[in-house]
């Protein structure tokens, strides 16, 4: 029997609400503004592109509490004061909070050479927004991430140039380890073939069946997956009080 995938997401949503405090909504409210007209300046780009490379690798939950502390350090994100500070500036005040992951470094090193990336694709299509909505997707994090793209961001791969896109009101997932591991419980996601861009379709095709966006489907089953909100279907999976269990594989 065709399993009602609708309604899956709207148990996760209902269990959300009444389970998990201090939901990050920050992606559904970028996606949601876009939606409805909203432009998004140089300044809210570079924001968007920090806080991916923050979340590589490392609990989101931390990153969430420490926001306002990020968006001070980091100027709020006025793109000549961060040009002309010493990188490890922000290596040293990153980890001074615990804010750091295994990248940091390079990360942080990188960041001047990733803005002036940025700002060529600004100069060439008349801002990012522009450039970012040109095509599927898919299609653009593939050329943030290719190191034969002229604008391929350094340290960002194609999950995090995703995250990034949504982080300026894309309406996209982020294929991470909890979108891709749910997936294969769920019996969705069947090989480990390109999962990235497997989950990425799995989701499309969900979004098209049940009527919620892409960025909505990825923040239902990212809560209820990671440490620090719903923190159900973790690498070690706390099955007994997992609320979708008739949809689940394992």
């Amino acid at each position: 029997m065709k399993k009602d995938y609708r309604e899956m997401f709207n148990i996760l949503d209902e269990y959300l609400k009444n389970k998990v405090e201090d939901i990050d909504t920050t992606i559904l409210e970028a996606v949601e503004a876009r939606k409805n007209g909203k432009i998004f300046s140089f300044a809210e780009h570079l924001k968007g592109l920090i806080f991916s490379l923050l979340s590589s690798q490392r609990s989101w939950s931390e990153i969430h509490a420490n926001r306002s502390y990020i968006e001070k350090l980091f100027f709020n994100f006025d793109k000549e004061k961060i040009k002309n500070t010493n990188y490890m500036y922000f290596v040293q005040e990153l980890k001074s909070r615990k804010l750091g992951n295994r990248a940091i470094n390079q990360q942080m090193k990188s960041l001047k050479r990733n803005i002036e990336v940025l700002e060529l694709i600004e100069k060439e299509y008349g801002s990012l927004d522009n450039y970012i909505i040109k095509l599927k997707p898919n299609a653009t994090a593939a050329l943030f991430a290719c190191k034969e793209s002229p604008y391929e961001l350094k340290q960002v791969g194609f999950a995090l140039a995703l995250e990034y896109m949504r982080n300026v009101g894309i309406d996209t997932i982020k294929p991470d380890v909890h979108i891709v591991r749910i997936l294969q419980r769920l019996g969705l996601l069947m090989n480990d073939d390109n999962v990235e861009k497997q989950a990425v379709k799995i989701i499309e095709s969900l979004s098209k069946e049940t009527g919620y966006s892409n960025a909505n489907i990825d923040f239902l089953l990212w809560h209820f997956c990671s440490e620090g909100f719903g923190n159900v279907c973790t690498a070690t999976p706390k099955c007994n009080g997992c609320v979708i269990r008739e949809y689940c594989q394992k």
